[in-house]
């Protein structure tokens, strides 16, 4: 699965439409080193390190964000984002000894699956919350 931005993901706010930018960046990177049959390495051990992070830190902003404009779609949004954390812990739990590229294949189409789906259907609501600063 490649992931490709369109302007329709936008959320109105830069930074936090660049940071989905860089995640779909890291979910592509993921699935051309599954494509090279490189799943048993340093390097995908540190893009999955760096992918947690980098979800981790978005989140925290978005939900923060969502918060700050009275999104009506926050609540939603910081529980997905705890579903996707869970998943992700979960994966990293079953794929320990890093040798299963099934597992890693499995992962890459759910955390590129799961982005799509929550920009598409919560963090776009962003948008027409702009306005409204409660703050």
């Amino acid at each position: 699965m490649v992931l490709h931005w369109k302007d329709g993901y936008t959320t109105g706010v830069p930074e936090l439409d660049e940071q989905h930018r860089g995640i779909f960046a890291l979910v592509n990177e993921l699935g051309e080193l599954i494509e090279r049959g490189i799943y048993d390495s340093a390097e995908v051990d540190g893009l999955l390190e760096t992918m947690g992070a980098d979800i981790q830190k978005h989140f925290t902003q978005e939900e923060g964000c969502m918060l700050r404009h009275d999104c009506p779609m926050a609540q939603k949004n910081k529980e997905e984002h705890e579903q996707l954390l869970g998943i992700y812990l979960d994966f990293l739990s079953a794929f320990g000894d890093r040798k299963a590229l099934a597992g890693l294949a499995g992962f890459h189409l759910a955390a590129g699956g799961w982005l799509l789906e929550h920009i598409c259907f919560v963090d776009i609501h962003l948008r027409s919350c702009l306005g409204k600063d409660s703050g």
